[in-house]
């Protein structure tokens, strides 16, 4: 008869990156709610489109996505900083 998975250390090691990226996750998700709220209030205030905010806000999409990704079991490796920042090209 096997052991259950939770007897291994790397499942305590996961679930210990796991609540930390949760955290992260949501401090992202913050951030990415305020980037939108400042985009809106630039983008009635004026014609301009702030570039460097955009390119921000979509390599942050792709963060958030590799957040979870490895909180729903889909990859094993872990996000930023355990690999380089996610560098979205942004079409336009």
């Amino acid at each position: 008869m096997s052991k259950p998975g939770y007897t291994k250390q790397s499942f305590w090691i996961r679930l210990i990156f796991m609540v930390l990226y949760w955290i992260i996750f949501n401090v992202a998700l913050s951030i990415f709610g305020f980037l939108i709220l400042l985009m809106t209030v630039i983008r009635f205030g004026s014609q301009h489109k702030p570039e460097s905010i955009v390119r921000f806000q979509f390599n942050l999409t792709e963060f958030i996505s590799e957040i979870m990704s490895f909180l729903t079991f889909k990859t094993e490796d872990k996000p930023y900083p355990f690999k380089a920042w996610p560098q979205v090209k942004q079409d336009d």
